[in-house]
């Protein structure tokens, strides 16, 4: 596995496009995503060579970075590499051709049709990224039936996003499908404000993986059984801690006072995991019983990010004295704009 070492600066990334150790081509791959004005156009080129490397996850990254540089340049060796030998490298190449192509709507529904199946998915998300609800939906009505488990979560992931609650019933139908669909179906279905999933997404607030999602989608949602389920994750002793922020917020976002105090932990906790987390909930939810604890990192980060910090602070600057002395010092230690 390639371990890339700290990015290089622009100028390093373009020379180190063509080192001879995979880690340096690596860490080029991922800087060269973000060009300074005006050099858009040698970051293409330095990917383009990138995109063609030995190296699967060079290839990879590399793909990913066009598809956030979004020059034109990059569109030929992005559909060349969507039938690459790995499918991770597939999968870049279809998202950084779609996000490319300006004409990508003309053949990415046909794409949906690919006999592979991880293909068959990315275009489904396309599609739906690109087109919008109207004009999608043909594209996910024959997704969500799709003999792969794999395009079908993409379709139910791509609902919830578009907000097309005329799908509802199908996802509701979907809840007893293949653990990881029933649960990209609970998602979509919390994010048309639809609580029948509810019991899917309790259930994978113990999954590694799915818990944060979780969480978050019953902040939408929870009835009373999924904010008790909530408040009990907020206090297990063994959660990670930014499964406990999720909770917090998520209980906060429904006006419930367990979620504050849950999100007063995490502030406070020794270990840093979850606290950027709680902060800009704190934030976002307007939370003024928990600016204390905000200003307290002002003045003492333990793990905080500043900006993220200084963004939750001036959401109550104006109204509270304490914020806004916490914030210029934010701005006077860190340089935080």
């Amino acid at each position: 596995m390639l371990l890339p070492p700290l990015p290089p600066n622009f100028d390093a990334a373009l020379r180190d496009s063509e080192a001879r150790d995979g880690k340096w081509r690596l860490a080029a791959a991922l800087r060269l995503a973000t060009a300074p004005e005006g050099r858009e156009g040698e970051a293409c080129r330095a990917l383009v060579v990138l995109a063609n490397d030995s190296l699967g996850p060079i290839r990879e990254s590399a793909l990913r970075s066009l598809e956030t540089l979004g020059e034109p340049g990059g569109l030929a060796v992005a559909k060349r590499r969507m039938d690459d030998e790995h499918d991770a490298v597939r999968q870049a190449a279809l998202r950084a051709a779609a996000a490319i192509d300006e004409d990508a709507l003309e053949w990415l529904p046909e794409m949906a049709r690919d006999p592979r199946p991880e293909m068959r998915a990315q275009a489904v998300l396309a599609v739906a990224e690109l087109a919008g609800g109207e004009q999608a939906l043909p594209v996910l009505r024959r997704a969500l039936g799709d003999d792969d488990s794999r395009v079908r979560g993409a379709a139910a992931v791509a609902v919830g996003e578009l907000g097309l609650g005329d799908l509802d019933d199908t996802l509701t139908d979907m809840l007893d499908d293949a653990p990881e669909v029933a649960f990209a179906a609970a998602a979509a279905l919390a994010d048309l404000g639809d609580a029948r999933g509810e019991p899917v997404l309790i259930a994978a607030l113990r999954d590694r993986e799915a818990g944060l999602d979780a969480a978050e989608a019953l902040g939408e949602i929870a009835t009373e059984t999924g904010l008790e389920a909530l408040a009990y994750t907020a206090q297990r002793t063994f959660a990670p801690l930014l499964l406990k922020a999720a909770a917090g917020a998520a209980l906060a976002k429904r006006g419930d006072a367990r979620g504050e105090p849950a999100l007063g932990r995490v502030l406070t906790a020794w270990r840093a995991d979850g606290r950027d987390y709680a902060v800009h909930a704190v934030g976002e939810l307007g939370l003024v019983g928990l600016v204390p604890a905000l200003v307290a990192l002002a003045k003492r980060l333990r793990g905080a990010d500043p900006r993220v910090l200084a963004d939750a602070l001036e959401r109550f600057a104006e109204e509270r004295e304490d914020a806004g002395r916490a914030l210029g010092l934010l701005r006077e230690k860190h340089a935080v704009a």
